[in-house]
Order: C-alpha cells, then sequence, then structure tokens
C-alpha cells in the first residue's frame, strides 16, 4: 500500500486546481511516480459563494469525467476543503462535504480574518461526532491551532511545510504529540514538486510518519467500507 494524499486539488474545472482532464491525469501520474496511490479530491468549498447543491453538481461532474479516462491505477474519492464561517455547523448537509464515506470534515480557516465564534463552531461540531481536520495547519498561528486541537480538531499539515529553511519548530512537536492524522500536497496544477515534497517529508518525519499512515488509512478504510 502506498500514501494517501488527503488534500488535493485534482478534479478538473472544479476550481483552481486542474483546468482540464488532460492535467488531472498528470497530476495522479506525479502522485504514483512518489509512492501516492489513494488520494482524496478536496476542491475548494466557499459559504458565501456555492450552495451545497452547486457545489456538489459541479465536484461529481468533474469527477465523473475524471473517472472515465483516469488509468493511473489512483484511487480517488471525494471531499471538500470547506472554509468556516459562523454558523458552519448549521449548514443544511453539511455531511455531504464530508470525505466521502466518512464523518471527517476538512476544514480551512480565514486568514487574516479570524474570529472567534469559529472555535465555538468547531467545538460545536465535534459535539456532533464531526471528525473536524484542520486543513494545512501549518499555515496558522500556533495559538490559533492550539485553540482548535483544545475545540476538538486534529490536523493536516501539508508536506511542504516540513522542508526548506523556514521549517516550524511547533509543528514537528505537533507530529511528535501525535495531533496530525494526515498529509497533503495541496497540488494545483502540474506542479511535481508538490509530490516529491510529500515523499520526502515522510521520510524527513521518520518513526512518526507511522502514525499519520496508521490513522490516514483508518480514515480511508472507514470510507472504503460505507463507498
Amino acid at each position: 500500500m502506498g500514501y494517501i494524499d488527503f488534500h488535493a486539488h485534482i478534479l478538473p474545472g472544479a476550481d483552481h486546481g486542474s483546468s482540464s482532464i488532460e492535467e488531472s491525469l498528470c497530476q495522479l501520474r506525479f502522485a504514483l511516480d512518489y509512492g501516492i496511490d489513494r488520494i482524496v479530491a478536496t476542491p475548494h468549498f466557499y459559504p458565501h459563494a456555492h450552495t451545497v447543491d452547486s457545489f456538489l453538481e459541479t465536484r461529481d461532474n468533474a469527477y465523473r469525467a475524471l473517472s472515465e479516462s483516469n488509468d493511473t491505477g489512483v484511487d480517488v474519492r471525494l471531499g471538500a476543503e470547506v472554509l468556516i464561517c459562523q454558523g458552519l455547523e448549521n449548514l443544511p448537509e453539511l455531511d455531504k462535504l464530508f470525505i466521502s464515506g466518512t464523518n471527517s470534515l476538512l476544514l480551512e480557516l480565514p486568514i487574516p480574518d479570524f474570529e472567534k465564534g469559529y472555535f465555538d463552531s468547531v467545538s460545536e461540531m465535534t459535539k456532533q461526532g464531526i471528525d473536524v481536520i484542520l486543513a494545512h495547519a501549518d499555515r496558522y498561528p500556533i495559538s490559533t491551532v492550539e485553540k482548535m486541537l483544545c475545540a476538538g480538531a486534529r490536523l493536516q499539515l501539508n508536506a511542504s511545510s516540513l522542508l526548506g529553511l523556514f521549517k516550524r519548530r511547533e509543528i514537528y512537536s505537533m507530529i511528535e504529540e501525535k495531533k496530525v492524522v494526515a498529509l497533503g500536497s495541496d497540488i494545483h496544477g502540474r506542479d511535481k514538486k508538490a509530490y516529491r515534497d510529500y515523499a520526502k517529508a515522510m521520510k524527513k518525519i521518520g518513526h512518526n510518519a507511522e502514525y499519520i499512515i496508521e490513522q490516514s488509512n483508518s480514515i480511508w478504510n472507514i470510507s472504503k467500507a460505507n463507498k
């Protein structure tokens, strides 16, 4: 079994991640080159710009078009990268934005306009049994991430944040403390480096990768069982 990419913009025309089926297939082939054989497609969902129905129509049409041409062997599941808003926990049909077959919701925070009420929304969602996973947690102030953890969220990191000159020590501490349950490429366009970084990051974190892989597989297998 290869790696799982839990944050990828690979659906043609679903958002700004891929402009065509050809580009999406190129992304899948890049993934396979670096040992990623399962991907959660997470196009952006903006509550101020989309209805759930309009989003699902665009996303699902893009998924069908890609599936008809996908000869790569990479297994693609549906999800969404959902921008938080006040009262998101009350959004009708919020469950349709979960990673397919799971109770996991990939949640994005606005930068820099963050409101205290967002913590309450996350806390309420976790009380409802929603597995809130904070997308690219490496982008946010550590104080915000810690408050999200206290509200019950778990963390997804972008692989690129674990490499290069500006690595954040606090992020590595959260990996050590088993707060991180998924790694993502956050790929947009024909960016082969996104998957090269993913493979490098898994090697970089060494034995700590085992827990992330275990947790990612757990979510994926729930999805598979309920597909």
